[in-house]
C-alpha cells in the first residue's frame, strides 16, 4: 500500500519565514516542509534577477582561461571546441563556439561521430595541430583525458577543459586551466552545473571582460549617515565610510571607517581610505553628495576622484531619478537574503552589478539564445533544478516559451509543441530529439539544427532529428524483444534484487533507453550493456531514487576506462575482457545492500482544506517551477472531497480516471493515469461519494484553451485511519 507522508513542520518557523520575506503562509509551509530554509536556498525559488548566478570567476582557474582566450583573439589564433555528443555536450559546443566567434575569434567545433569514444580523442588532437589551431577548449568533457590533453601539448596546442564530470584520477590533465564545479579547489560554490552550464560561466566571464571589467580595479564608496532616514543629516550624528574592493566584479576585501557620535573621524581615516582604494576606479552613488561628505568632514582640501554611478543606473531606470539612496538601500529586494549585516555599500554593490549585467545583456554578450541552450543542456542532463540551476532554465524556458531561438523554434514545429513548455515537456519532448542523434552516432543532426543558418535548414534539420529520434524508439523496441528473457532470467537468477546484461546484437546508443524501460517495469537496479567491436563495453545504470547508485560505481570504478551519471543514471566504458569482473563485483555490492521492501511514498507538501483549492494555487505551483531533478511537483492532499462524475477514458488500450470533484467554490477535473481499474475496486462512485486524494495542480492545453486541472498521484475511499504518518491538522497547512 502506498504511504502518504507529511514531515512535521514547526509554526513558529513558518511564520518566520512568510514574515522575513513577505510570502502567504502556504508558501512558507512548503519551503519549511521541504527544507528550503536558509536565505541562499529560499532566494533561488522566490527571485528570477540574473544577479544571482555566481560570478564566473570565482572558478580559481577563470582568470588563466579568460587570459589565454584574449591572447588567441589578439594573436589571430585558431581555436577548436571539442564536446560530447550527447544534449548536453551539443548544446555546449554551440553556445561556447558562437560565443567565441562573437569575441572575434577564429573557433570551429568537433564532437565524437559514429563508434568514436566519449571525450577529447588523440585524432581529433591531430587534426586540430593539421588546422594550424593552436587552442582546444572541451566542453562537457576533458576532466579525463590526460593522455590527450599530453599528446596536445606536445603538439604545441593549448588545452582548456570546461567539464562538470568527476575527477577520477589522482591528478588532473596537464591542462592550461581546468574549470570544473566538482573539483575540490575549483572555488565555485555551485557544484551542479550542467556541461552547458559551465560553457555559459566561460561566456559570461568574456563578457565581462569586452565590457572592460576583466583586470579593472573597482572600489564601491558609500559616505554618509549610518541612519536609513532619507532625512538624516550627513553633518549629525554617526556618520560611516563603506568600501568595497572588485576585480572582475568579484568581492576582494572592504573597510568600514567609522565617526564618533558627534560625527568626528579619526585622523588617519584619510591615509586608510587612500590606502585601500589606491590603483582603483572609485564609483559612488551621488558623487556631489559624497563630496559634499569630505568636503563637510575632513575639510575643503579633501577631494575623492569618484565616477556616479547613479547617473549611469539612471540611464537605463529612469524611475530610479530622484530617489534617494537611503531609499534604495531600505527597498533592495536583495537585502532579505542576506546571510549577514546587509550594509549601505552591500546596496550600493547590488546596484553596481545590476547595472553591468544590465549592459551585458543589452550589448548582446550574454543572450537569451544561450539561456535556451544551457536551459536544455541543465534539463537533458538531469541536473538538480536548484541553486542558480533554477535561474537558467528559468530564464531559458522563457525564452523557448516566447522567442525561440532559431532551431529550438524549428524543432518545437515539427514536433507540434504549441503550448507553452514546461521543463518537464522540455525533457520529454525536446531533448529526446536532440540526445537521439548522439545516441545513434549521428550527433551532426543535432548540430545542423543548432547551427543553422536559415529556417530552410533548421526545418530540414529538425525533420532528420524527429526521424532519427523515431528510429532509436525503433532499434529500442526491436532490442527488448531481443532482451527480455534475458533480463528476466537475470532477475530470477538474483532473486528479485537486479537484472544485468551484455550483449552485441544492441547498439551503445539506445542501452539507456532500455535501461530505463526494463527499472521501471521491475522497480529494481538494470545494468544493459552494448559489447562493441573494438573490444570495449558500453553500459547504463538505471536506479530508484533509494539505490546508492554513486557507491557502486565507485565500488567498480577501478575496472571503468570511464563513467558518470547522477543517483539515478549512469554510464560507463569498460574493456570487455573486464565485464566479467564487474559483474562479480557488482554481485558483491549488491549482497552489502539490503533488498528495497519498502512501501512506495509520496510526500506531501501541504494539506488543503476544500476552500484553498482553486485556481489560486496556480501561480503558486509556477512559483516553485521549474519542475524535475531534485525538485518534484508539489503534492497537495485533500480529504473528505465529494465526487459528482466518473468516466474511464482514453484509446489504445488505455484506461484512465476522469473524475469531477466538488470542493465547493470550484469543481475540478481530475485526472488519473492508468486508474480506470481502481473504480469500484478501491472505491465507488456514486453522486456525492468522497474520496481522499493526492495530486498536483495543473493546466490542461486542449484547442487552444488552456484549463486547470488536478493530476492524482493516488485516491482513497474517504474514512481510512492510517493514511499518514507525522500527520498535522489541515489548518497548519
Amino acid at each position: 500500500m502506498t504511504r502518504w507522508i507529511k514531515r512535521e513542520i514547526d509554526p513558529a518557523r513558518v511564520r518566520e519565514l512568510a514574515q522575513r520575506y513577505q510570502i502567504d503562509p502556504l508558501t512558507a509551509s512548503i519551503l519549511v516542509r521541504r527544507n528550503i530554509t536558509e536565505p541562499e536556498e529560499v532566494r533561488y525559488f522566490l527571485e528570477d534577477d540574473l544577479q544571482l548566478l555566481h560570478n564566473p570567476f570565482l572558478f580559481t582557474a577563470m582568470e588563466d582561461a579568460v587570459d589565454r582566450i584574449l591572447m588567441a583573439r589578439d594573436e589571430e589564433e585558431k581555436v577548436l571546441v571539442f564536446g560530447d555528443s550527447d544534449a548536453d555536450g551539443v548544446t555546449a559546443t554551440i553556445l561556447l563556439t558562437e560565443a567565441l566567434r562573437d569575441f572575434g575569434l577564429d573557433a570551429a567545433y568537433r564532437v565524437p561521430e559514429g563508434e568514436e569514444p566519449y571525450g577529447l580523442s588523440l585524432p581529433a588532437v591531430d587534426a586540430a595541430a593539421a588546422e594550424g589551431r593552436t587552442l582546444i577548449i572541451t566542453v562537457d568533457c576533458g576532466i579525463s583525458n590526460h593522455r590527450e590533453v599530453a599528446a596536445a601539448r606536445e603538439k604545441g596546442i593549448d588545452v582548456i577543459i570546461a567539464d562538470h564530470h568527476h575527477l577520477q584520477a589522482e591528478e588532473m590533465p596537464p591542462a592550461l586551466a581546468v574549470l570544473d564545479p566538482k573539483l575540490q579547489d575549483s572555488g565555485y560554490p555551485f557544484r551542479d552545473l550542467s556541461g552547458c552550464g559551465v560553457a555559459l560561466k566561460l561566456a559570461h566571464a568574456l563578457a565581462i571582460a569586452r565590457l572592460g571589467m576583466f583586470k579593472e580595479p573597482v572600489a564601491l564608496l558609500y559616505a554618509g549617515s549610518r541612519s536609513d532616514s532619507e532625512t538624516a543629516n550627513s553633518s549629525e550624528g554617526s556618520q560611516v565610510i563603506e568600501v568595497l574592493r572588485l576585480d572582475h566584479l568579484l568581492e576582494k576585501g572592504r573597510l568600514i571607517l567609522e565617526s564618533d557620535s558627534e560625527g568626528r573621524f579619526p585622523a588617519d581615516t584619510l591615509d586608510k581610505l587612500e590606502r585601500f582604494v589606491r590603483g582603483r576606479i572609485i564609483l559612488t552613488w551621488n558623487r556631489t553628495e559624497t563630496l559634499r561628505f569630505f568636503r563637510t568632514h575632513f575639510g575643503a582640501a579633501a577631494e575623492i576622484d569618484a565616477a556616479d554611478l547613479s547617473s549611469m543606473a539612471v540611464e537605463l531606470w529612469p524611475s530610479m531619478a530622484g530617489r534617494g539612496f537611503h531609499a534604495l538601500h531600505r527597498s533592495s529586494r536583495l537585502r532579505k537574503y542576506a546571510q549577514n549585516q546587509w550594509t549601505h555599500v552591500d546596496t550600493l554593490k547590488s546596484l553596481f552589478n545590476a547595472t553591468v549585467m544590465h549592459r551585458i545583456i543589452q550589448q548582446g554578450m550574454l543572450t537569451d539564445r544561450m539561456f535556451q541552450l544551457a536551459a536544455l543542456g541543465t534539463v537533458a542532463d538531469l541536473m538538480p533544478l536548484k541553486g542558480e540551476n533554477r535561474i537558467i532554465v528559468r530564464r531559458g524556458m522563457e525564452g523557448i516559451n516566447t522567442t525561440p531561438s532559431r532551431g529550438i523554434r524549428e524543432l518545437k514545429l515539427t514536433l507540434n509543441l504549441a503550448k507553452p513548455l514546461s521543463a518537464t515537456d522540455l525533457a520529454w519532448q525536446i531533448t529526446p530529439a536532440i540526445n537521439a542523434a548522439g545516441r545513434l552516432g549521428t550527433p551532426g543532426l543535432a548540430l545542423d539544427l543548432l547551427s543553422a543558418a536559415s529556417m530552410e535548414e533548421a526545418l530540414s534539420a529538425a525533420s532528420r532529428l524527429v526521424e532519427a529520434n523515431a528510429e532509436r524508439r525503433r532499434l529500442g523496441t526491436e532490442a527488448w524483444e531481443h532482451i527480455r528473457e534475458a533480463l528476466n532470467q537475470s532477475l530470477e537468477h538474483s532473486e528479485g534484487r537486479y537484472a544485468i546484461i551484455a550483449t552485441a546484437q544492441i547498439r551503445p546508443g539506445i542501452t539507456g533507453l532500455l535501461a530505463s524501460r526494463a527499472a521501471n517495469m521491475m522497480k529494481v537496479p538494470v545494468i544493459v550493456a552494448a559489447l562493441r567491436e573494438d573490444g570495449t563495453c558500453t553500459g547504463s545504470i538505471r536506479a530508484g531514487s533509494s539505490f546508492p547508485l554513486t557507491r557502486l560505481l565507485a565500488y567498480c570504478a577501478d575496472l571503468f576506462m570511464d563513467y558518470g551519471g547522477h543517483d539515478s543514471a549512469a554510464g560507463f566504458t569498460l574493456k570487455t575482457e573486464q565485464w566479467d569482473n564487474l559483474v562479480c563485483r557488482i554481485i558483491e555490492f549488491m549482497s552489502q545492500v539490503p533488498p528495497d521492501t519498502s512501501e512506495p511514498e509520496f510526500f506531501i507538501d501541504a494539506e488543503l482544506p476544500h476552500q484553498y483549492v482553486t485556481p489560486d494555487l496556480i501561480p503558486l505551483c509556477k512559483r516553485f517551477e521549474p519542475f524535475g531533478e531534485e525538485n518534484a511537483p508539489l503534492i497537495f492532499c485533500s480529504r473528505q472531497v465529494p465526487m459528482v462524475d466518473a468516466q474511464i477514458v482514453g484509446r489504445n488500450g488505455k484506461n484512465h480516471l476522469k473524475l469531477t470533484l466538488d470542493f465547493g467554490t470550484y469543481k475540478w477535473p481530475a485526472l488519473l493515469w492508468d486508474g480506470a481499474e481502481r473504480l469500484e475496486r478501491d472505491f465507488s462512485f456514486r453522486n456525492g461519494d468522497r474520496v481522499d486524494i493526492l495530486y498536483k495542480v495543473t493546466l490542461n492545453y486542449w484547442n487552444g484553451e488552456e484549463k486547470p486541472q488536478l493530476e492524482l498521484y493516488d485516491i482513497r475511499r474517504s474514512g481510512l485511519d492510517k493514511l499518514y504518518m507525522d500527520s498535522r491538522t489541515a489548518r497548519d497547512t
